[in-house]
């Protein structure tokens, strides 16, 4: 199940206040900034800042490759690009 693009456009980290990277795959919405993942349960997001889960670096690099290959969407409207410009994955990908 996917989540609705209004409320993707509505859609903040509970810590940052910026945008996310949903990967519906996963089931997730993701901060790539801070490494932190929150769940969608039955279609609804858990935006708990304390019910956020820090990801390891094989999971992070998951992520953002999933991301990179047109597997996720952007919270507030921004490009999935802009989130995707970690410098450990810019590292990676050369």
């Amino acid at each position: 199940m996917s989540l609705d693009p209004l409320l993707l456009n509505l859609l903040a980290c509970p810590i940052d206040k910026r945008a996310l990277l949903y990967l519906a795959e996963y089931d997730v919405l993701y901060n790539p900034r801070l490494r932190r993942s929150y769940k969608v349960r039955d279609g609804i997001p858990v935006m708990l800042a304390d019910q956020g889960e820090t990801v390891t670096d094989e999971e992070h690099r998951t992520l953002l490759r999933a991301a990179a290959s047109g597997g996720a969407a952007a919270t507030l409207q921004v490009p999935v690009s802009s989130l995707l410009s970690d410098d450990s994955f810019s590292e990676e990908a050369t």
